[in-house]
């Protein structure tokens, strides 16, 4: 066995190669048969990074879930009511003292 083989190969080095087919596929001068076969090297190439972004999404949502689980956001402020302060001024609102804000 190949060192190819034994180790997966990276969604960047899997990206690289697809790239390297493409490049060489838009260049023309293949026979039906090499550009059959490297069309079909490329779909798995294709396939496999979808793989590994799939796998990456999966593990995201899991690490995320898992933070909303156990309470990682404690402390925080709820996010869902801006607070005074987030509320844009408008351009004819002058406060001259502390008494006369809106909050």
């Amino acid at each position: 066995m190949t060192t190819e083989e034994t180790q997966p190969l990276s969604f960047e080095d899997a990206f690289r190669q697809l790239a390297e087919i493409a490049e060489g596929m838009e260049k023309g001068g293949l026979t039906l048969a090499e550009a059959t076969a490297r069309f079909e090297q490329g779909m798995k190439l294709v396939q496999h990074c979808n793989y590994l972004l799939d796998k990456a999404e999966l593990e995201i949502t899991q690490l995320k879930d898992s933070y909303q689980r156990t309470g990682a956001s404690e402390g925080f402020p709820d996010n869902s009511q801006p607070s005074a302060f987030d509320y844009p001024m408008d351009d004819d609102e002058v406060y001259e003292d502390e008494e006369s804000l809106p909050f």
